[in-house]
C-alpha cells in the first residue's frame, strides 16, 4: 500500500550507503511478531494470542507496505502474524525475521519501492516463506538520507491448506541449527547471511546504474575493503529513542562524528576523482590546441616562404646586384 506521505527534502549528499541486517523476533526478549509488525507498518492489530491491542495508526513516516508470498490466496496481517505466534508453543520461540536495507538516497520513491519489492521477493522465494514489507522515511532528527524498508519474514514455510486457508509448516533452512543444516548438506547460516548481504549489494547497484549513477555499494566490512572508512557503533533501542527526542547520548554524539569523517572521505574521493579527470581533459583540450597552433604556425611559415620566393622570381633586377 502507497501511503500520500510528504517526503521531507533530503540533504545533497549523493553518496550511496551500505546497510542490510538481520535479527530475529523471539518471546525470551519479550517480543510479539504481531507488534512488530503493527509498528513497521503504522497499524492497528489485535495479538490473539495475549489479548493485546497494538495501535501504531498515528506512526509518522510509513512510506509503503505489502504483503509478498507465493501462496495463491488473500492474506492480511493480523492474519500471519496471528497464526505465527499461534503455530509456536515454545516460551522462547522465534516467530519472525527481520531484515532491514538502507534504499539509497540517490533513487526516487518508486525506485526505492521497486528496489525493496526485489529483495523481499528474493526471501520469498529462497525460503518459501511470506514477506511483510514496509519502507520508512528519514527521522525528522535524523539522518535525512535514510530511507530504509523493514522487511518481516515468518520462520515457518507457507502452504495453502486443504480448506484454501494458510498454513505454516516446517522451519525455514536459515531458521535451523547449523547442526541441523549440516546434515542437509547446507552451509552454516553466517554464509547463507553474508549470501544475502551479497545479493542486497548486487540488486541495489543494479538499481543504480539503471538509475544512471555510478555510485556503488559493497557488502564487505570496511576492514575487508582495506578501507578508510570507520563502522559506527550499534544504537540500541534507548539510544535510538533519545536520539529521535533530539537528546544526545555519549554513543549517538560518536557515531555522528564517524559518519561526518565517512563522509568526507566519500567527497574527497568522489570530488577529487573528478578534479583529477578535470584536470585530464583541461590538459588534454590544451594539447590539441597547442598542436593546431603548431600546425597553424608552421603552414603560416611556409606560406610565406613560397610567398618570398614567388616574390623573388618577378623582381625585375634578379640577378643583378644593386
Amino acid at each position: 500500500m502507497l501511503r500520500n506521505f510528504k517526503k521531507q527534502k533530503p540533504e545533497k549528499h549523493p553518496l550511496a550507503i551500505y546497510h542490510c541486517s538481520t535479527k530475529t523476533i523471539s518471546r525470551s526478549s519479550g517480543r510479539s511478531s504481531v507488534a512488530a509488525s503493527a509498528y513497521r507498518a503504522g497499524e492497528r492489530l489485535e495479538d490473539e494470542r495475549t489479548g493485546l491491542v497494538h495501535d501504531f495508526t498515528r506512526k509518522d513516516g510509513v512510506m509503503y507496505t505489502t504483503i509478498i508470498s507465493n501462496v495463491d490466496i488473500p492474506l492480511s496481517r493480523r492474519e500471519i502474524w496471528n497464526l505465527a505466534e499461534q503455530v509456536e508453543n515454545r516460551k522462547d520461540a522465534r516467530t519472525a525475521r527481520e531484515w532491514v536495507i538502507a534504499l539509497p538516497e540517490e533513487l526516487n520513491d518508486d525506485q526505492r519501492r521497486d528496489l525493496a519489492k526485489v529483495f523481499a521477493r528474493s526471501l520469498v522465494d529462497r525460503y518459501d516463506v511470506i514477506a511483510d514489507l514496509a519502507i520508512h522515511a528519514p527521522s525528522e532528527n535524523g539522518d535525512q538520507r535514510n530511507y530504509h524498508a523493514h522487511v518481516m519474514l515468518t520462520t515457518r514455510k507457507a502452504s495453502v491448506g486443504e480448506n484454501n486457508e494458510l498454513v505454516l509448516g516446517e522451519k525455514s533452512e536459515i531458521e535451523l541449527s547449523n547442526a541441523k543444516r549440516a546434515t542437509l548438506g547446507l552451509s552454516k547460516t553466517q554464509d547463507d547471511i553474508k549470501e544475502i548481504r551479497q545479493m542486497w549489494a548486487d540488486q541495489a547497484n543494479k538499481a543504480l546504474v539503471h538509475a544512471m549513477f555510478r555510485e556503488t555499494i559493497d557488502h564487505r566490512s570496511y576492514a575487508d575493503q582495506n578501507s578508510e572508512f570507520q563502522p559506527t557503533i550499534h544504537e540500541g533501542t534507548e539510544v535510538t529513542q533519545l536520539r529521535r527526542k533530539g537528546i544526545g547520548t555519549e554513543i549517538s554524539r560518536q557515531n555522528d562524528q564517524i559518519k561526518q569523517h565517512n563522509l568526507s572521505i566519500r567527497l574527497k574521493n568522489r570530488y577529487g576523482s573528478y578534479i583529477e579527470q578535470s584536470s585530464e581533459r583541461i590538459q588534454q583540450k590544451f594539447d590539441h590546441w597547442k598542436e593546431q597552433k603548431d600546425i597553424q604556425e608552421k603552414q603560416r611559415i611556409e606560406q610565406e616562404q613560397k610567398q618570398r620566393e614567388l616574390d623573388r622570381s618577378h623582381s625585375p633586377n634578379r640577378g643583378f646586384s644593386p
